[in-house]
């Protein structure tokens, strides 16, 4: 499904550049960017890579508490059956004798 939708995007894309290049939208947006300094584009790359990289490992560090999360729930379930079984066993009278 994530591979459909990203061929979806890029098809849009490179139609969207392909009409930019019929109406003569696309040469002024070239020429500007022949015109900056090679190592703005380092940079830009480098920012965007950095923002990559912190979308994915917030989403791993968001996956490793959810899976601690559940595991402390289930602890917490048992404990709490425990106790059930405890009082039930407590309230029979015959367990009192």
């Amino acid at each position: 499904m994530k591979q459909a939708k990203r061929s979806l995007y890029a098809v849009a894309l490179l139609f969207l550049l392909f009409m930019m290049q019929q109406f003569g939208m696309i040469d002024p947006i070239i020429s500007k960017l022949e015109s900056v300094p090679w190592w703005i584009y380092l940079i830009i790359a480098g920012i965007l890579f950095s923002g990559y990289q912190a979308f994915s490992l917030s989403r791993q560090d968001k996956e490793i508490d959810e899976e601690w999360n559940e595991q402390q729930g289930n602890v917490f379930i048992k404990r709490m059956n425990a106790e059930k079984e405890k009082r039930r066993n407590g309230k029979n009278p015959k367990a009192m004798q």
